[in-house]
């Protein structure tokens, strides 16, 4: 949480970062009860001599790193999420980019407040779904984004995805490596598809993580395990992990077809869903770690070292170990 100390110098940074016209204060600050990877705020702003004027005041969100927490940092989201907007893809238009730790004692970047419910509808889901593939087939270079790393390879999209995320799992890893995640990371570098495109990837898409308003997106959001690959790697995540509650696997496929042409393989399509429940796995061990070190003890972070990841773990096992 950000303390009276934090908030009183946030105040002064925001006026100067933002450019304001005059100094302002943060007349109100409350946590989003949004995302677990970074700590959200919406700050609102008013001049500190008191001026009644509407429009001096301004809303912002405030994304705060904290502590790696599921193997993510915030240089790769930002430059994404200002490339994007500038394409004219839906983003909130990121305001400042503090790398530093005086301010919160973590980085944190400041964007736009952007009007919308994570609610789906029908339509939202439709115009989201388009969204997503229009994301896919843009070209990273003239996105902005060709600084990303590209996979080489033709199964380099899913060996990279493999050794990002094991990395993440070993350097946080609490006690002994588990003879099944080890067992399953051999099973997805031994299965690894060669891919057919190659394209930018959100890496945690579907419900929960786009705004509309009247079954139309305002913005997609939580941008921070974007990178190149394989666009099957985010129709997998969607189906199973955050619209595993909407349609069953099959509709989805379906579903994906008819609105935007793309064909999922049943193979590759178990194959991707089995790299995003290691996935899981790997970035869950991150929250256990930051516990056990005492570095942040809420709840949330034990329940997703423990009981999250377990969920996960037994996925990935069924995916990977007990299906051949």
């Amino acid at each position: 949480m950000i303390d009276e100390s934090q908030r009183s110098a946030l105040g002064p940074y925001l006026s100067e970062a933002l450019g304001l016209p005059a100094p302002h204060r943060i007349a109100r600050l409350e946590r989003m009860a949004l995302g677990q990877s970074r700590a959200m705020y919406r700050a609102e702003l008013e001049p500190e001599d008191g001026a009644a004027d509407g429009a001096a005041r301004r809303t912002v969100v405030i994304r705060v790193e904290q502590w790696g927490l599921l193997g993510s940092h915030s240089a790769d989201e930002v430059q994404a999420m200002q490339a994007l907007h500038a394409a004219g893809y839906p983003v909130a238009r990121v305001l400042a980019y503090e790398r530093g730790t005086e301010v919160l004692s973590q980085p944190f970047f400041v964007m736009d407040f952007v009007e919308g419910t994570s609610e789906y509808t029908p339509d939202s889901l439709r115009d989201y779904v388009a969204l997503l593939d229009r994301l896919h087939r843009m070209d990273p270079e003239k996105a902005g984004l060709g600084s990303l790393e590209r996979p080489k390879g033709p199964r380099d999209a899913a060996l990279s995805q493999v050794e990002r995320w094991y990395d993440v799992y070993r350097s946080a890893l609490v006690g002994e490596p588990s003879p099944l995640v080890e067992e399953a990371a051999q099973w997805l570098r031994n299965n690894a598809p060669e891919s057919e495109q190659i394209g930018i990837v959100h890496g945690d898409p579907g419900i929960g993580n786009f705004l509309h308003r009247d079954g139309r997106v305002t913005a997609v959001v939580d941008w921070e395990f974007v990178h190149l690959g394989d666009p099957e790697e985010d129709w997998a995540y969607l189906i199973s992990m955050r619209g595993m509650g909407v349609m069953s696997d099959d509709e989805w496929v379906e579903y994906i077809r008819d609105a935007v042409g793309v064909r999922l393989t049943a193979e590759r399509l178990h194959y991707w869903q089995a790299l995003n429940f290691f996935k899981a796995v790997c970035i869950d061990c991150t929250a256990l770690r930051l516990y056990v070190e005492g570095i942040h003890q809420a709840p949330n972070m034990l329940a997703i070292g423990t009981g999250v990841q377990m969920v996960a773990l037994q996925r990935l096992v069924r995916a990977t170990v007990l299906s051949d």
